[in-house]
């Protein structure tokens, strides 16, 4: 037996590899884990969906921006007194802003032709749809952990518990989820450009996109951004067309209110934001330096960390192959970005997915730094379970999830158990 470094591609046709069943520990886990975790997501529908049924969900303010711009109204988008009118008339819950792209509301311009019950249940059904197409996109890379039980992949997607937040709260996170998993297939066929459009079509969550696409830049993948950016400029584009310059820009001081000058407990409030439930660099630093700050310095050491960590994971992880690097840029987005919440972190579900399916073999071997990636990979998958337990201290999760994001950093292995592996080519020779 011995290790050897491989690109992910080869680790793909590989799949399942020959070697020992897992211990019986890692297969009494994969029972009892998800049974858990879909036991939770079960409760949390039983016990809160008349709430969002209400019409006190997320998905309201997506309505209400699908029917301002279905009725003419898309130069309103971002007015408050139009827009809170409209959603207090549409719906029966609290009037929240708009807060994403102008051309995302298209995407709900159709939903808002039902009242807004049966559009909440329309677009469950299409998170549900989105979800099997992610599922079907990845069974190459979830062979190792279907050789455990068959069902087991189906069972980490019903269990992964910010599905279960985007799904009640009628959120586009499962969207985006969708376009990474189709973009990091084209990755794995070579298709750069395709990937770099699919994934610039996820710009309405663009505090998770822009970072990953400056990583890509750092990386000098310009055939990705080359698709990434042709994206970019036809969001753009039809953002503007929507809204016009002046609403455009009514956009970017709007985001200024709810991120920088929300100073205060009731400045956060008026947006719904807080902090301290966001599992990243800027959660972690509010979590345990708020009050002790001022917060123009926890402003300035946000924006400073989160930078220095994208530069670190530039640097660290600059050799690796294409489908590597966006699993890679996957989790430090999520760290370095500035708005995260439960549900966005639906996203990491595919480095998870393919982390955890790599490296479950390493549990019966001596491969140390192999075992080591898949527990944090196991860890990350159970840790939003935090905001079950301590939802006020929710930032503790980016702990583990900086922890995963330096694991997967490093260079890929894998035990071979197979003769001819020694015989495939490193990772270093193929990036």
């Amino acid at each position: 037996m011995e290790t050897k470094t491989i690109s992910a591609p080869d680790l793909a046709s590989l799949s399942p590899v020959i070697g020992p069943a897992p211990p019986y520990y890692v297969k009494g886990m994969a029972l009892g884990l998800p049974a858990y975790l879909i036991g939770v997501h079960l409760w949390t529908w039983v016990f809160t969906v008349h709430i969002f049924l209400a019409g006190y969900a997320d998905f309201s303010r997506l309505y209400t921006s699908g029917h301002m711009v279905r009725t003419g109204y898309g130069n309103q988008l971002y007015d408050g007194p139009q827009r809170y009118y409209l959603q207090n008339k549409l719906t029966p819950g609290e009037a929240l802003p708009f807060d994403h792209p102008a051309f995302e509301a298209l995407l709900f311009a159709p939903f808002s032709l039902l009242s807004y019950r049966a559009a909440y249940l329309a677009f469950l059904a299409f998170n549900v749809g989105l979800l099997a197409l992610a599922f079907w996109l990845l069974p190459p890379w979830m062979k190792n952990l279907g050789g455990i039980y068959w069902w087991l992949p189906a069972a980490m997607f019903a269990a992964f518990l910010p599905l279960c937040a985007a799904l009640i709260q009628g959120q586009d996170s499962i969207l985006l989820l969708a376009l990474l998993a189709g973009a990091f297939r084209y990755l794995n066929r070579g298709r750069d450009f395709a990937a770099g459009f699919l994934v610039g079509l996820g710009l309405f969550k663009f505090q998770l996109i822009v970072p990953l696409a400056v990583l890509f830049f750092l990386w000098r993948r310009w055939r990705f951004l080359s698709g990434f950016s042709l994206a970019a400029i036809a969001a753009v584009a039809v953002s503007v067309s929507l809204t016009g310059i002046s609403q455009a820009w009514a956009y970017v001081h709007l985001l200024q209110s709810m991120s920088i000058k929300a100073a205060s407990a009731a400045d956060r409030l008026k947006t719904s934001l807080e902090p301290n439930v966001m599992p990243n660099v800027r959660g972690f630093l509010f979590g345990l330096l708020n009050g002790h700050l001022p917060n123009f310095w926890l402003q300035f050491s946000t924006i400073s960390l989160s930078c220095a960590l994208l530069l670190w994971i530039a640097r660290s992880a600059a050799r690796r192959t294409t489908t590597d690097l966006l699993l890679i840029a996957i989790v430090a987005s999520t760290l370095a970005s500035y708005h995260l919440i439960i549900q966005d972190m639906a996203i990491l579900l595919l480095p998870i997915l393919v982390t955890m399916d790599r490296y479950i073999r390493a549990e019966t071997t001596v491969a140390t730094w192999d075992r080591f990636k898949f527990r944090t990979a196991a860890l990350m998958f159970t840790a939003p379970l935090l905001m079950s337990w301590a939802p006020a201290h929710f930032y503790l999760a980016a702990v583990p999830l900086l922890v995963f994001m330096i694991a997967i950093s490093q260079p890929v292995t894998v035990v071979a158990f197979v003769p001819g592996l020694r015989n495939l080519p490193s990772e270093s020779a193929s990036a």
